[in-house]
């Protein structure tokens, strides 16, 4: 019934919400990090790092 009568829940988000937020973004960058290591490794035949 809080929906007829107008009363807002106001829920905030906890520690948890964040940390996988930050875990996606960090996720993320890893993967485009990767891709682009793996682009410039097909384009100019050299890897950037060489051992």
């Amino acid at each position: 019934m809080s929906r007829l009568s107008g009363d807002q829940i106001i829920v905030k988000p906890t520690n948890n919400i964040y940390t996988v937020l930050v875990v996606v973004g960090i996720i993320a960058q890893i993967i485009a990090l990767v891709s682009l290591w793996l682009q410039h490794t097909a384009l100019f035949g050299k890897p950037l790092f060489q051992t």
